[in-house]
């Protein structure tokens, strides 16, 4: 039995041999494609050796003219059947990390771009988004994901695809490269890659943004979990550099501050809650709280608009949009006040045990409250500068007393807290506690400002 598989090898291997032979430089186009149908149906995926042996032989650049081949109705072969040949080769080195890496591999990149398709009914573009995300791993496959020509190939198949698994795959891949990308930054700040990192962002933000705004389905959660991976891990000196060239009613924020109006005012889980707070919370760190609380100043015009006859549908969103920033610092107000309750009743009874305290805040709790704080900061700030002695750009009175009477009464909660906080616990220990450390920069920042100006009377 031995001998016979050790032949049949030796037969395979010689098959491969002649095919490789057919496809090399110098055969003719009708050899190479002859060599090429032939081919894949000889390569066993899970014989390394082989698979290796067939990656060093390859002549990549006809792997790249058959990516590359255009639409010909009176071609002998479809150049849909060429491209499928050419990306099934390219799937089998893909599965071993050495071949999916190489610099051959990497610069397939844009030709398997080009072809993905959404809806593709040979299921094509979802062998190609497999690829990708096992070429897309070190520096040179990085810089090539990040162009913008291919992240648009791929976030086109994004939001045109009604099939679910293309969808999730390219999900995957965009967190893939950009947490790969990250990562890597944050190891060593290798100019290529920063640079490329830095000029995707355009593209990405203003695609997803554009469609986190207008759709009203599943899609608009899918940007959101990809804006809530990205946004994170950015490295400063890209959000820095990125932060020069945008403005704060730039289109792409003016539509992410839609779509989170649109999450916000609706009933949804805490995963997406809390993802669209981690969203507001980041961009308010690295653009500023004008791109969010800027529309406050509009609620003076927009409640006149509101009770004037006109179009009621466009004067209503007018009035909904200007009228956002409020609700939004109520809304985390409150969820802030819960959570600030929610920690100090577990410090309590655990402060309260004579056992070693075992009970800790839920990790939920340790990582959404600095978040509902920084955009609260970021409200603090803004009402403190916002303040216009010319009554045309003032903020409706009315307004500020009660974003100020909200922002008090949370900040009473908090006191409460971090008092407790104080007095249970050693100095070293809350410098190292990401609730004390939160409670206690909101607090100064909120003792610093609360003496910003309340202009007099109501709106006449």
């Amino acid at each position: 039995m031995t001998a016979n598989v050790s032949h049949s090898d030796k037969d395979r291997m010689a098959e491969i041999d002649r095919c490789l032979g057919m496809i090399g430089p110098s055969s003719s186009d009708e050899s190479k494609f002859v060599g090429m149908l032939v081919l894949p149906r000889l390569l066993q995926q899970d014989n390394v050796e082989q698979i290796q042996h067939v990656f060093d032989e390859m002549n990549f650049k006809f792997i790249e003219r058959l990516l590359r081949t255009p639409k010909n109705e009176n071609a002998e072969i479809p150049e849909s059947v060429l491209r499928e040949i050419a990306v099934n080769i390219l799937a089998c080195f893909a599965r071993y990390e050495t071949m999916a890496t190489s610099q051959p591999m990497v610069d397939k990149i844009p030709g398997l771009s080009i072809i993905l398709t959404p809806n593709d009914s040979s299921d094509l573009t979802q062998e190609i988004l497999h690829i990708l995300l096992c070429v897309a791993v070190n520096k040179e496959g990085l810089v090539k994901m990040l162009d913008p020509d291919v992240l648009k190939n791929i976030l086109e198949v994004f939001v045109e695809t009604e099939k679910e698994e293309e969808r999730k795959l390219c999900v995957d891949l965009i967190k893939a490269i950009y947490g790969r990308t990250c990562h890597r930054l944050h190891e060593a700040k290798v100019p290529s890659l920063m640079s490329s990192l830095r000029y995707s962002l355009k593209t990405l933000f203003g695609i997803l943004a554009s469609v986190f705004n207008q759709d009203q389905a599943k899609l608009k959660f899918y940007c959101l979990d990809i804006l809530a991976n990205v946004l994170p891990d950015l490295p400063d000196e890209v959000v820095q550099a990125h932060k020069k060239e945008v403005e704060p009613e730039a289109t792409w924020l003016v539509n992410i501050r839609r779509g989170l109006r649109q999450i916000v005012t609706n009933k949804v889980g805490d995963e997406l809650r809390d993802q669209a707070t981690l969203v507001t919370a980041c961009l308010v760190r690295y653009y500023g709280s004008q791109w969010l609380f800027s529309p406050l100043l509009r609620t003076k015009q927009a409640r006149r608009l509101k009770d004037q006859d006109g179009d009621k549908k466009a004067a209503e969103e007018y009035y909904a949009e200007a009228n956002f920033p409020a609700l939004l610092i109520h809304i985390v107000s409150v969820e802030a006040r819960v959570m600030v309750d929610q920690i100090n009743d577990i410090r309590q009874a655990a402060h309260n045990q004579t056992t070693p305290r075992q009970v800790e805040a839920d990790k939920r709790h340790k990582v959404v409250l600095p978040l509902l704080f920084e955009i609260l900061e970021g409200a603090i700030e803004y009402l403190s500068e916002s303040f216009d002695e010319n009554e045309e750009s003032q903020m409706d009175p009315d307004m500020l007393l009660k974003l100020r009477t909200t922002l008090s009464d949370t900040m009473d909660v908090v006191m409460e807290l971090l008092q407790f906080i104080q007095n249970t616990t050693l100095p070293e220990e809350s410098e190292d506690d990401p609730v004390a450390q939160a409670c206690m920069r909101i607090v100064a920042l909120w003792l610093a400002e609360e003496g910003y100006e309340m202009p007099e009377g109501g709106d006449n």
